[in-house]
């Protein structure tokens, strides 16, 4: 019988699937190639509607940036179902990634690399209105 109470669950394993080792593309991780475009850019937040594929601003939105949102959004109903949640019960399911662009800090381990604070939030609102976030937050640097 599908469940509500693993939505909080849900919220926080797909926010770290975006941010996280497992979302490598190409020469980078996924955050990797979203601060460097928001760095040439000047454009720091990204933001998912997940349930309709949306994504924005289009400054950020490169290639590599929307493969990786898209094969992300597209798993998004497996990994409820697999939680032991359904998507009837989801009606909204938004991701925000947002770098602080004004602060920077050298890499601990190797001072050629130069790291940018982020925020990642997610959250699910069900069919009841209740609402599941997870946020996230952490330093990260383009490799290339």
């Amino acid at each position: 019988m599908p469940s509500h109470k693993v939505l909080k669950s849900i919220s926080h394993n797909f926010s770290h699937s975006f941010i996280s080792l497992m979302n490598y593309r190409n020469d980078d991780y996924f955050m990797g190639h979203l601060l460097r475009q928001a760095r040439k850019t000047k454009s720091n937040k990204l933001e998912v509607d997940v349930l309709k594929n949306i994504a924005k601003p289009k400054e950020l939105l490169t290639e590599i940036i929307l493969d990786s949102i898209k094969t992300r959004n597209q798993r998004f109903s497996d990994l409820v179902k697999r939680s032991g949640s359904s998507m009837d019960y989801i009606k909204s399911a938004n991701l925000m990634i947002e770098f602080d662009l004004e602060r920077t800090r050298l890499w601990n381990y190797d001072n050629k690399y130069v790291e940018n604070p982020f925020t990642c939030e997610f959250k699910i609102i069900d069919d009841r209105g209740k609402e599941y976030k997870c946020k996230q937050d952490g330093w990260w640097f383009p490799e290339t």
